[in-house]
């Protein structure tokens, strides 16, 4: 069956298609959740959280086809809500894949994601080890593309001198 059909199957209340559209988009979610959180527990809570909200808020969709965005904007949410109760948040990604086996790289990229801000570290996971583009990004996080290309761009400047530094 079709993404958009079950939508619209859920948004009548059918549970099984709810269920099966947010299964769909349970990976990215955690993904994302993970990035603002870095913890596994309360990304877990937050993507439960987010599908609690969602199931309730569905008939509020308007668009079927932007029910990834709408979504990930709900975990986005629960993120925000679980940082300002916890304001010890990290980040963490798998970036053995991307840079390579060198554990001083893998170390060295961590540390200068952990200084990151959690807005920015999000754009960079959602570029970059999630496959977004900066159209989605922004709708996402609910900013304009320009200013979603912008922060992405000042944030890879200021990666690459931290990393720079740190080489030294």
């Amino acid at each position: 069956m079709e993404m958009e059909q079950l939508i619209r199957k859920a948004q009548k209340g059918d549970w099984e298609s709810f269920s099966q559209v947010v299964f769909s988009a349970k990976d990215q979610a955690y993904r994302i959740a993970y990035c603002y959180l870095y913890n596994e527990n309360d990304s877990m809570d937050a993507v439960c959280d987010a599908m609690e909200k969602a199931y309730r808020k569905i008939k509020s969709l308007r668009e079927p086809q932007f029910f990834s965005t709408w979504f990930i904007r709900i975990v986005i949410n629960e993120c925000k809500t679980q940082l300002k109760k916890k304001k010890n948040a990290r980040f963490h990604t798998e970036v053995q894949a991307v840079i390579g086996q060198n554990p001083e790289e893998i170390v060295d990229l961590k540390l200068a994601l952990q200084s990151l801000s959690p807005s920015e570290r999000v754009i960079v996971q959602m570029k970059f080890f999630l496959g977004y583009t900066f159209q989605e990004i922004a709708e996402a996080i609910e900013i304009p593309e320009g200013t979603v290309k912008t922060k992405l761009y000042q944030t890879l400047k200021l990666l690459k001198s931290k990393l720079a530094l740190q080489e030294v």
